[in-house]
């Protein structure tokens, strides 16, 4: 993570706020996905999964995945992932 995503992550004070980036998404499902038997290929899979919605998100377009919500930082404009959010679509799948 570079000095200004850290440096504006902190400025949101996502931490606190039980947000997650697009980037900590990733991370997440990296760091949690080591118990899988194929992590390569199912890691793979759900990033990309993720990847497509984000992408359709901020091209304002509807998504396929439901469970997955999302809100938009009032001040800086970055679409933000409420961690429990994330945890049920994890689950989901």
């Amino acid at each position: 993570m570079g000095i200004r995503s850290a440096l504006k992550k902190e400025l949101m004070n996502l931490d606190s706020q039980g947000l997650m980036t697009a980037d900590d998404v990733r991370h997440y499902l990296q760091m949690h996905l080591t118990r899988v038997k194929d992590k390569n290929m199912h890691c793979f899979n759900l990033i990309a999964r993720f990847n497509t919605h984000h992408n359709q998100v901020q091209s304002g377009l509807l998504s396929q995945e439901i469970a997955l919500t999302h809100e938009q930082h009032r001040l800086f404009k970055e679409v933000l992932y409420p961690k429990s959010a994330l945890q049920k679509w994890l689950a989901q799948q």
